[in-house]
């Protein structure tokens, strides 16, 4: 079978078996993954323990601004400062995050090897008050997809809709803690994977085990929305005039597809497949999937398999 042919199936994987309301999940398995730390978990719990705490308060933390359009790697070694956080003393990083921009989106993806940090992750307002905490129930496993390797993800929302707001989300600590680093991960075997992607069943072997470590490294990618105005429906600040957590925007019913729509998109979907394009392949059928042209992924797939 072609290699392009190989990988398709194996990205189309993500695509079709993926929930339609998470397009960025499948959007991440084309970005390739930074390579986990190769330190063991035991110099490093030793290297954390001789670490003075740098600081005497949340205030006084290193934090370094990072710009609305940020995606890099965040690396958490022996080298990061540490603090003695209400979970234990740890190594992290701090983040003073955009104030002058849209709402935007943080994702966080802790990569998994032999090791992998278990990240806790803290958000403080202007004031240094806490605002939210992110932990083990917040950061799922995410078997490697794609260019995208095992890793530990989570996402949040920061709300800019009032810019004035005092209770903005300012501030953002990474980190770990001291029950996070007792625990352990299972990690899906290469071939376990493969073999999905390819639609086979598979092998009957044991998975490798990620132990919990105080040190990682961490891919922190912000999205800025496209639109100002946005509300975050996953949170809004205490002391703004926005809706409460969790309330969503009433659902609207996709409209009946044209005839001449579909089939821009499936002549889009075959020129972008004719010039091995499986990025813009998948972006149309998402495309048109929001159009209301439902049968636009089942086509790209017929497309790959007849290939």
């Amino acid at each position: 079978m072609p290699p392009f042919k190989i990988a398709s199936l194996a990205l189309l994987t993500v695509l079709l078996t993926g929930c339609a309301s998470e397009p960025l999940r499948r959007i991440d398995a084309l970005s390739s993954s930074p390579a986990p730390l190769q330190t063991s978990a035991g110099s490093a719990e030793q290297a954390l323990a001789a670490a003075p705490s740098c600081c005497a308060s949340l205030r006084e933390l290193p934090y370094q601004p990072i710009p609305v359009n940020f995606s890099g790697e965040v690396r958490i070694d022996a080298s990061a400062p540490a603090f003695d956080f209400d979970s234990g003393k740890s190594f992290f990083r701090a983040f003073q995050l955009p104030a002058a921009s849209k709402s935007f989106e943080i994702r966080l993806y802790s990569q998994a090897g032999d090791t992998v940090l278990a990240p806790n992750a803290m958000l403080l307002d202007s004031q240094f008050r806490v605002t939210r905490l992110l932990g083990a129930e917040d950061f799922v496993y995410a078997p490697a997809s794609g260019l995208k390797g095992d890793s530990l993800d989570a996402r949040l929302r920061v709300d800019r809709l009032y810019p004035d707001n005092p209770g903005n989300e300012h501030y953002l600590v990474l980190y770990t803690s001291e029950a996070q680093m007792r625990g352990q991960t299972v990690i899906e075997h290469p071939a376990k994977a493969f073999a999905r992607a390819l639609g086979n069943e598979a092998p009957n072997i044991p998975d490798p085990v990620a132990k919990h470590a105080p040190v990682g490294v961490i891919k922190m990618v912000l999205i800025e929305d496209k639109v100002a105005g946005q509300q975050a429906n996953t949170y809004v600040p205490p002391f703004s005039i926005g809706r409460e957590m969790g309330n969503q925007l009433p659902s609207v019913p996709a409209p009946a597809v044209l005839p001449e729509t579909q089939a821009y998109y499936r002549q889009g979907i075959d020129a972008a497949l004719a010039s091995k394009d499986l990025e813009r392949a998948l972006r149309l059928a998402d495309e048109a999937a929001r159009v209301g042209d439902a049968s636009a992924k089942a086509y790209l797939l017929e497309r790959i398999q007849i290939r």
